[in-house]
């Protein structure tokens, strides 16, 4: 099973301090986030990766070409970088195998291996897409800017996905499990003029086939911000 990295976008939220660095180069505990993405896959058995880049392209494509990973890594450019982050996604599908299910990751979340182990463990039986879905609601850092999700507990299918919601139960984490027709689904809503993850599982919701995978008491981190940075490095304690 692959990996897809989205790492393609300016990070203008982020870009006060990070001089135009890749949001996915940026460190946290003397590590990139890419390196830490790369250590979770090494411990949950995920051997391949593609990484979706497209602002300051050459800088990932220079750190990479200048490291030894214990993953296979594929570097693919998203020409279409400016729109949102489901173009990203599929400008990976002629990396994956037909009909093999496949991750999505952002490259600014910091997480362990034990989230990536929840979502690559879940089962897509009765669902096109799973996403990671905290309910630990009172503990998100930025909630005013997650992705908020209206889950039913009883058969785990989301019901609702939009950042504007105002009846909501978790939050999305970043993470998704997908079978290779999410990408049917994305060229669905590219086609609609509409370019985002979030559009194309909201056609999933329509189908009733966009699963929740509980996180339970993992921990994660959107690092969008300085705020966000200044955080996660002031409070180790919550994330290691």
């Amino acid at each position: 099973m692959k990996l897809v990295i989205i790492a393609a976008g300016r990070g203008s939220r982020l870009s006060s301090i990070s001089e135009g660095i890749p949001k996915i180069l940026i460190e946290v505990y003397n590590k990139t986030l890419l390196e830490h993405l790369i250590h979770n896959c090494v411990l949950v058995g995920i051997s391949d990766i593609v990484i979706v880049t497209g602002h300051n392209s050459l800088m990932i494509d220079d750190y990479i070409s200048k490291k030894k990973f214990r993953v296979n890594i594929e570097l693919i450019y998203n020409a279409d970088w400016e729109l949102p982050n489901g173009v990203s996604v599929l400008a990976s599908k002629n990396s994956i195998p037909k009909d093999d299910d496949f991750m999505i990751s952002m490259s600014d979340h910091y997480y362990k291996d034990d989230l990536l182990l929840k979502i690559k463990n879940s089962e897509l039986s009765k669902t096109i897409v799973n996403v990671g879905s905290d309910y630990k609601i009172d503990m998100i850092h930025d909630l005013d800017d997650g992705m908020k999700l209206q889950i039913d507990k009883e058969s785990n299918l989301v019901n609702a996905m939009s950042k504007d919601l105002m009846n909501y139960n978790a939050i999305d984490c970043g993470l998704f499990k997908c079978k290779y027709e999410f990408f049917s689904f994305l060229h669905k809503a590219k086609e609609n003029g509409k370019y985002s993850l979030s559009d194309a599982c909201n056609m999933i919701i329509n189908n009733h086939c966009l699963g929740g995978v509980n996180i339970e008491d993992s921990t994660w981190l959107d690092i969008d911000t300085p705020d966000a940075l200044n955080y996660i490095n002031n409070n180790r304690n919550l994330f290691e």
